[in-house]
Parts: C-alpha cells; sequence; structure tokens
C-alpha cells in the first residue's frame, strides 16, 4: 500500500475509533516518527478531505457489509481522492485497492469509483432532494444539524449548511498598537474585513512561521469578536465582565488589546487557567495590574474573585459551536447530541450567574456560537420574563454566509432599576391617617 495511505488509514481510524480531534491525531502520528513529516501535507489534505465529505462516503459505502471496517475505510480515502482530492494517480490508487479487497469486491469498489466523473450522480436519485438526508449528504452534517438550522427558513439553510461546509478564509486580529494597518497591507497576503483591525490572510505560509504571528502581533479572531467589543465600548472609569466557556481564547485577547490599563477587566474562564496560557502571558508581557484572569467551572457561584459590579457583562458559554465546523472537519462527527441538555442548561446558568454583576444602566451581552433556536433567542426570553430589570436591546442571529462569516447569535440586554417591592400590606396603606387629637405631642419644660 502507498505509504501516504497507510498513514491515512491510521489517522482516519484513530478519529473515528479513539474520537481523537483531526489536528491531535495528526500531530501523534508526525511527531512520533521525524522520517515520514515530508507526507504530512498529502496525508492531511487526503484525511481532512474524507472527513469532509465522511457522511457521505459511509453513506455510499454502507451496503458493503462483506467488506471489513479497514477495507471500507481504505475505499473512502480512494473516493476521496477520486471524488475530490485529485492528488494521487486514481489508476495507482485502484491497484492499492485492489491488493487489499481482491477481484471480486473490487468491481463492486469500481462502481463508486466511476461516479466521480458524473457529479450529478453523486448523490443517489432515490434520495428526496428537499430531506434533510440530501442535505446532510451533500453538505456532510448529520440530519440532526439540519433540522436545528432549518428553523430559519429554506433559504437560510441551504446558504449556511453550503458556507459551513467550506474552508473559511483565516481571519487575523492585528495588534494596532504595535503595528500599523497600513504596513500589513504592503503584503498582497493581506486584505481588508468589513472589521477594523481584522485582516484576511490568504498566504501559502504557515501561521506559525510568520514573524508578526510568532511576536504575537497578529493571532486569529472572529470578525464577530471584536464588532461585538467594538459596539459595546465601556469608558473609563468602568469595570468589564468576562465569562467565556469556549476554548478560544480570542474573546480574552481582545479585551485586553482593546482596553489595555483602561478599565477593570474581570476575566473568567470555564476550565482552568492554564489551558489558556496565552492569556497569562499576554497579561504578563503588557505589565497590566488591572487584569483579574481567574477560573469559575461554575457561573452561578463567582462571588469571591469579582468584587464589583460592571458596566458590560459579556457572557459566552459553551455552546454547539457549529462555528468550528469549517475549521475541523471532524468536530460534528465527535459531537455527542445526548450533551445538548446539558449545553442549554449550561447556558442557562452562565447567563443567570453573570447577570448579578451587571450595574444598573449597564449592558448584558449573551453570545452563542450557533444557529439554534433554543440556544439562541429561547434561552434570552426566559431569561427576560425572570428578570424583568432587564430590557432587550437588540438581539441579532448571525448566519456564516453573511458578511461576517459567523454561526453566532448575540443578544444585548440593558438593566433598569428594579420594580420598588412595598411589603406593607395594602390595607394598611389604605387606611385612613390617624385624627389630630389622636397623636400626644410631648410637652417642653424648664428648669
Amino acid at each position: 500500500m502507498l505509504k501516504e495511505f497507510e498513514l491515512s488509514l491510521e489517522i482516519l481510524n484513530d478519529v473515528l475509533d479513539e474520537k481523537t480531534p483531526f489536528a491531535e491525531a495528526l500531530r501523534k502520528q508526525f511527531q512520533t516518527h521525524a522520517d515520514i513529516r515530508p507526507l504530512r501535507g498529502q496525508v492531511a489534505g487526503l484525511v481532512g478531505c474524507e472527513l469532509r465529505h465522511q457522511i457521505y462516503f459511509d453513506y455510499m459505502t454502507r451496503k458493503l457489509e462483506d467488506f471489513t471496517l479497514s477495507e471500507r475505510r481504505l475505499l473512502c480515502l480512494v473516493l476521496a481522492n477520486a471524488f475530490y482530492y485529485r492528488r494521487f494517480d486514481v489508476d495507482q490508487t485502484r491497484h492499492e485497492l485492489l491488493a487489499v479487497v481482491g477481484e471480486e469486491k473490487m468491481g463492486r469498489c469500481q462502481e463508486l469509483i466511476d461516479l466521480a466523473s458524473t457529479p450529478e450522480n453523486y448523490i443517489p436519485a432515490d434520495v428526496d432532494r428537499k430531506s434533510p438526508l440530501y442535505l446532510s449528504l451533500r453538505f456532510n452534517v448529520p440530519e440532526w444539524t439540519v433540522k436545528i438550522i432549518a428553523h430559519f427558513g429554506g433559504s437560510a439553510t441551504y446558504n449556511s449548511l453550503r458556507k459551513l461546509s467550506r474552508q473559511l478564509t483565516t481571519t487575523l486580529r492585528v495588534r494596532t498598537s504595535e503595528v500599523a494597518l497600513a504596513r500589513v497591507f504592503e503584503n498582497p497576503d493581506y486584505t481588508s474585513t468589513p472589521v477594523n483591525g481584522i485582516v484576511f490572510y490568504k498566504g501559502n505560509v504557515p501561521l506559525r512561521k510568520i514573524p508578526e504571528f510568532q511576536k504575537g502581533q497578529y493571532f486569529p479572531e472572529k470578525m464577530l469578536t471584536k464588532h461585538i467589543i467594538d459596539e459595546n465600548l465601556v469608558a473609563d472609569p468602568g469595570e468589564v465582565l468576562l465569562y467565556n466557556g469556549n476554548k478560544d481564547s480570542s474573546l480574552e485577547r481582545e479585551l485586553i488589546e482593546t482596553y489595555g490599563a483602561n478599565v477593570g477587566l474581570n476575566i473568567a474562564t470555564s476550565g482552568s487557567v492554564d489551558e489558556k496560557i496565552e492569556v497569562s502571558k499576554l497579561i504578563k508581557a503588557k505589565g497590566l495590574k488591572n487584569v483579574n484572569f481567574f477560573s469559575a467551572p461554575d457561573p452561578l457561584n463567582m462571588e469571591a474573585s469579582v468584587s464589583r459590579m460592571a458596566k458590560l457583562v459579556l457572557v459566552s458559554p459553551e455552546s454547539t459551536n457549529f462555528d468550528l465546523i469549517p475549521t475541523s472537519p471532524d468536530y460534528l462527527l465527535h459531537f455527542d447530541t445526548q450533551k445538548m441538555d446539558e449545553i442549554i442548561d449550561g447556558e442557562k446558568k452562565a447567563l443567570e450567574g453573570c447577570s448579578k454583576y451587571v450595574e444598573e444602566g449597564g449592558k448584558l451581552v449573551y453570545v452563542v456560537y450557533t444557529i439554534s433556536k433554543k440556544e439562541g433567542r429561547q434561552n434570552v426570553s426566559e431569561f427576560l420574563k425572570a428578570h424583568p430589570e432587564f430590557t432587550l436591546v437588540n438581539d441579532h442571529q448571525y448566519f456564516p454566509h453573511e458578511e461576517l462569516e459567523t454561526a453566532a447569535y448575540v443578544a444585548v440586554l440593558l438593566k433598569g432599576e428594579k420594580e420598588l417591592t412595598i411589603s406593607t400590606p395594602f390595607a394598611e396603606i389604605s387606611a385612613p391617617l390617624p385624627t389630630t387629637s389622636a397623636v400626644t405631642t410631648p410637652t417642653a419644660t424648664s428648669k
């Protein structure tokens, strides 16, 4: 077997059987064996291509019941190359497959390989073109995902799935406190985005090899992250609280870059602070004394770490995180749908816990990276019913095919004064005041 296919099969097995994230499976394979590192690019491309169409390939090979799991997966890799990747000679890959499965099985494999020449026949004719199954096979998302997004209508569903099925252009935050945008744009690999300070990177050099990236002058960030913070700026003096339940730390870094030492920053992460060492390093590098970076596994109990009310509270709990689909082709393959209720419950707790720290007249901004009404508008609606002191300023469901290229729901809530509650019974309030004669006035005496 071609060495590239042998390695690809090992990595694919690790991803699908052991639930190892694709990037980690690649790292394990190529860090262990230095002699095979030149093959990394082609192997990563082939496995990534298979994973981006894994639901389709699994469906198309499901009837090959007499094939071993290893044979089916090797066939899927051959199909990935024939249909989409096309970096390996098709005849050579057929020969490699034949050597493994034999003549009889090869005949059935060939029927599938031949479909590569007729794209219009990729999906069998007996699959209803209006069904969730069709969209699932075409865009490589589970049917449950299609059904969640379908609540927003056919056009939004189709366009969102189409965008999510493709790799997005990398977006980077330029630390304009250290490097001027004009200088960045001198390099044609960088172009502007709709958000000032965020640039598209279209170069071929890996980010880790770019000097500015190594120095921390650029870092990956969604356009939406800076857009949200820019739209809800707080003036000094003031306090800002962030609760971030996502593994990504761009929210933390954007707050630090935006405010520096100007306002008090309380930054809570749902995991350990050691898991976000880049945040701690940034705080130390900038010599900031105004940042309180702490772990908050339970957002309902942060009293010990947060001592002041905030003008702005940003709450971004863990969500279904559809935003990871374009960058992590195996993300939905690992997603446990049994955790959905747990995720929604966690979102509610984060919203409830963080709301306690919003000062009167302050804002509570809720951000979840999803296209799910239950995680978005439904959670906010239930919160508002329980908290009349908050009013909805605006909310928006962002779709990946729109300008900011992201799957997210954002709601901005304003905290007003709590309604006055009176404990005195109404009967006592409405009773007539006592007459003057009933009032005893002390008499002054002199010595």
